[in-house]
């Protein structure tokens, strides 16, 4: 069966601003609608038993996890396990614990702050300092990591070829200024220390600025960020230990990133069902609305399309048309979920090295690629047009004289009521 001629015959190719202008009002109409639907079916969603269960899962496994990285003492959690203790705060605690070990053990008072603002020296006990309890390490984690934790793991069980783990500790993991800590025979040392490590000890004298430091004079912080910055290094350096060498965190970690799949994958559901839900409304709403598959953007500037030899688009070109721009316009999924904080979801893999994020840049790169299609070639083709064989026509422009253009009505009037076999 013959076409019939395009009623647009005559009307006049879009302009290019106008196809620019159309195309992006579609993607940003889908793009919206796919938003609002998204967070309809969200909130639907989240009831059912499924959706339940694997934000279960997740929770699980991320308690495990945080309480695996809590046992080797590099991170604690807090105390109601509702997240890590910062870095910055452990390494500040771990200062005041240096400080007060240096105290102790040069038999120098510790000042403490009153509710008046004022200072009072107090002596400090064996049971606030590295000194107590020399097996278990309970406030000083760099050496429960480095001594303990890591020795007893068989897979973190490597000290580089050192066999002195203080060297290893303080020389290897850090460069510690011997001189700003007391020398093996020192006097105190050897009477209060007990055996802990010399360079858990400050001299004398920096243990004077700490003290003054903590009694509120920050003119001299040396000593301070000198402790502080060694915390931050020994711990970024034994959670990296950590992370590539530990079976049991490992294992975690492989467990986690599957439930985080399963999550993602099934977030990645509802919006791709939103998503096309978006599109066949918008679509079937302008074809109810315009008698014509017309997307909103072309109803909106005044468009029509025909096909390449100005006949009425078949129902395969239609297909095709609507099926590129349904593929180029689901790169608006990323800004869907960077809006609604859910970014991670296009962590999904999608193939073992090809996540979502990976396509959505690909294709929308083939969509600015295509936006600016018809700058380049006289029939304004874009991605979706050149493969379907559409025209996008202007309603309001017109080719050629009024008369000629009423004669040829007429003729296509004359054969709209008749096919030839």
């Amino acid at each position: 069966m013959s076409q019939l001629v395009s009623k647009y015959k005559n009307n006049s190719l879009v302009s290019k601003k106008k196809h620019i202008y159309s195309r992006l009002l579609d993607y940003f109409s889908i793009f919206v609608l796919s938003y609002l639907l998204f967070n309809v079916f969200y909130m639907i969603s989240i009831n059912f038993p499924v959706m339940t269960k694997l934000g279960d899962r997740l929770s699980k496994i991320n308690g495990q996890v945080a309480e695996y990285i809590d046992s080797t003492h590099l991170q604690r959690l807090k105390a109601d396990k509702s997240g890590l203790i910062s870095l910055e705060d452990s390494a500040n605690e771990y200062a005041k614990a240096v400080s007060k070990t240096s105290a102790y053990v040069n038999n120098l008072p510790f000042p403490v702050k009153n509710d008046d603002g004022t200072y009072k020296d107090v002596v400090v006990t064996k049971e606030e300092t590295f000194v107590n309890d020399l097996v278990n390490y309970p406030l000083d984690p760099l050496t429960f990591y480095f001594y303990k934790f890591k020795a007893e793991d068989p897979s973190l069980n490597n000290y580089e070829g050192y066999t002195d783990k203080e060297q290893y500790l303080f020389k290897h993991i850090l460069t510690t200024d011997d001189a700003k800590f007391v020398s093996s025979d020192d006097a105190n040392l050897l009477a209060r220390g007990e055996g802990i490590s010399k360079y858990n000890v400050l001299t004398v004298e920096n243990t004077q600025k700490m003290l003054t430091y903590y009694r509120g004079d920050t003119l001299d912080t040396s000593i301070h960020e000198l402790l502080y910055t060694r915390y931050i290094n020994a711990v970024q350096k034994g959670i990296k230990d950590v992370e590539t060498h530990s079976t049991t965190y490992l294992a975690y970690i492989d467990q986690f990133n599957s439930e985080y799949q399963n999550l993602t994958g099934a977030l990645l559901l509802i919006y791709f069902i939103s998503y096309t839900t978006a599109y066949l409304v918008l679509t079937l709403i302008l074809a109810l609305i315009s008698k014509e598959w017309v997307t909103i953007g072309q109803k909106v500037m005044s468009q029509g399309i025909c096909d390449t030899h100005e006949n009425e688009p078949r129902w395969w070109n239609i297909l095709i048309y609507h099926f590129v721009n349904f593929i180029l316009f689901f790169s608006s999924s990323a800004l869907g979920f960077y809006f609604m904080g859910l970014f991670g979801v296009l962590s999904f893999k999608i193939l073992p090295h090809i996540s979502v994020l990976t396509i959505d840049i690909a294709i929308l790169t083939l969509n600015i690629f295509s936006l600016f299609m018809p700058l380049f070639n006289k029939n304004r083709f874009n991605l979706s047009t050149l493969l379907s064989r559409i025209l996008v026509k202007d309603k309001k422009e017109f080719e050629g004289s009024v008369e000629a253009i009423a004669a040829s009505e007429n003729v296509i009037d004359g054969n709209s009521s008749t096919t030839t076999e």
